[in-house]
């Protein structure tokens, strides 16, 4: 009789969740993960012979699955309880450090010699001075942080593949040993614990670096001021692994006169006055409060009358150095080639620019494939 009443109220339980689940309307994005949710997928029957319609509807069941959220993280609970150091593909470090599995398999090392070689074509179809920086991950400057026994693939040895595959004439910004020796000083925290991009003083080092390479005269980080954003930034990694009790992030900007003298910032068809957008600092996604997140293409232009004109081709590693790029050019072009795919080689001509910089980190360059769109 007891196994009758506990059968009848597991089946009238998930009876209830399956209804609530087709009653509810589907959500297209989830911010608790910063992702698009799968959609409702398109029947053919090519599909379903292939066997990828179940699998797109599987995706989509799983995605919009009734409190979703509440499982995801009762799961992941369950694990910690259980030792895990790993969570849907994030390891769980010492000290709140979370870090993305990277893994360099032949894939990878494809997809690396493509990005190179569309390099090497691009240049050689333009005149302007090429500089290229290709940044480390979390996983390789903290990697100390990491839970025992982990090995992960050595992205020293990665960036250095990189840049002997590119032109020579392409200025190739060393980047690691400047970040693996400011990492052994314990006050300074280059890389967010819960997200996968530098902190606003790990990229000021990144572009300090970068600028000098290419003949420019920075300031020091003593002449900024340093701005509190919030104290409760949970980054990508964050939303990946939903660890119950993880510790936040502070988010900051340092500012000066210099990087705030601007005439017009446009984003795609949008143009305003700032490189920053507030209303993310209320979301959980904070750090598109940088440069408004991800854009096809951003031009932002200074008061600073120079004659100088960049353009970086990047990825969002670049968003939280663009004050410190603004006090040193009259014009910045921000493309993403995930979204942009004009020739850019005729979008230097039409614009003027004077310099490139390519801007990547090294988990971007072997694993996305819109680098492939420069041209």
């Amino acid at each position: 009789m007891k196994n009758k009443i506990f059968f009848l109220g597991f089946m009238t339980i998930w009876i209830v969740l399956i209804i609530l689940n087709f009653l509810i309307p589907p959500v297209g994005f989830s911010e608790q993960e910063n992702r698009t949710l799968a959609k409702f997928p398109t029947f053919t029957w090519e599909k379903l012979i292939e066997g990828t319609y179940q699998e797109e509807l599987d995706n989509y069941i799983n995605d919009h699955f009734i409190f979703r959220n509440g499982w995801v993280k009762l799961k992941s609970g369950l694990e910690q309880l259980l030792g895990k150091t790993e969570n849907n593909g994030v390891y769980i470090g010492k000290d709140g450090y979370l870090f993305e599995k990277f893994e360099y398999t032949q894939k990878e090392k494809q997809n690396l010699q493509i990005a190179a070689n569309t390099i090497n074509q691009f240049v050689n179809k333009i005149e302007i001075p090429v500089s290229f920086a290709l940044i480390p991950n979390s996983i390789e400057i903290n990697k100390e942080k990491l839970p025992d026994f982990v090995e992960v693939p050595n992205q020293k040895q990665i960036i250095q593949q990189m840049n002997d595959l590119l032109e020579e004439k392409i200025n190739k910004v060393q980047l690691i040993d400047l970040l693996e020796e400011s990492s052994k000083n314990k006050e300074l925290q280059l890389y967010f614990k819960t997200d996968h991009h530098m902190t606003s003083l790990g990229s000021f080092l990144v572009y300090q670096k970068i600028s000098k390479s290419m003949g420019i005269q920075t300031k020091d980080l003593k002449e900024y001021t340093r701005i509190e954003l919030s104290k409760e930034f949970l980054g990508t990694f964050d939303s990946k692994a939903q660890i119950i009790g993880q510790e936040a992030d502070k988010l900051d900007v340092y500012l000066n006169e210099g990087n705030l003298l601007l005439e017009e910032v446009v984003y795609d068809n949008e143009t305003t006055k700032s490189i920053f957008n507030e209303a993310y600092l209320k979301k959980k996604d904070k750090y598109s409060f940088f440069l408004n997140g991800n854009n096809s293409k951003v031009v932002v232009k200074t008061k600073n009358h120079n004659g100088k004109k960049l353009l970086v081709i990047k990825d969002s590693y670049a968003h939280n150095m663009v004050p410190y790029f603004c006090q040193d050019f009259e014009e910045i072009h921000f493309i993403d080639p995930r979204y942009y795919r004009l020739p850019l080689s005729t979008y230097i001509e039409e614009n003027n620019l004077t310099e490139v910089l390519f801007l990547y980190n090294v988990s971007n360059i072997i694993q996305d494939v819109g680098i492939r769109n420069v041209r």
